[in-house]
This record gives structure tokens, sequence and C-alpha cells, in this order.
């Protein structure tokens, strides 16, 4: 079960770091820097970020949806987001 665990906590964990702005704050400091000087430039950076962020994001619905999948099995689909819930946030003592 600890492997189930740690699948849901790191695929949690790359959803929500997928969604976080890096694009815009990286883009930021290089031009405070100087190293983007263009607009072209920019929106090359910028699409390769998002890719990059995509990629994450999808891996962590990967992780945390073979979880869901074998929690849904044996709960039901109606239960499966509050047992999900409660083995992030305590582990699998916590779920009934």
């Amino acid at each position: 079960m600890r492997s189930h665990l740690l699948r849901l906590r790191v695929g949690m964990l790359l959803i929500v770091l997928s969604w976080f702005p890096f694009a815009q704050i990286m883009i930021h400091v290089a031009h405070t820097k100087g190293m983007l000087t263009s607009d072209k430039s920019t929106t090359a950076f910028r699409l390769v970020v998002w890719g990059i962020q995509i990629v994450v994001g999808l891996v962590g619905v990967w992780l945390v949806g073979r979880v869901a999948v074998e929690e849904a099995k044996r709960s039901g689909w109606r239960r499966t987001p509050g047992r999900l819930w409660r083995l992030f946030l305590r582990g699998p003592e916590a779920a009934p």
C-alpha cells in the first residue's frame, strides 16, 4: 500500500506543479537579466516551458489515475474522491 500512497502524492504534486506559472516567472527573470531580447525568443521559450509542464501534468494524471481506478474497483466510483483525499492526507490507516 505504500507504493500506492507514494504514487498518489507524487502524482498530485506533479499536477499542481504543472499549473504553476513557471513560464511567466522564468521569462520575467530572463528579461531582467537581458537573456530574452525579442518577442520571438520569448514566445519560443514560453512554448517550450508549457510543453514541459503539459508532460509533467500528464505523468501526474497517469500516476493518480492508476490509484484512482484501483480505489474505484475496491469501493465504487461514488466513494473514490473521498477515499483518495483521506489517503492523500492521512495514509492507508485513515481510509476505511
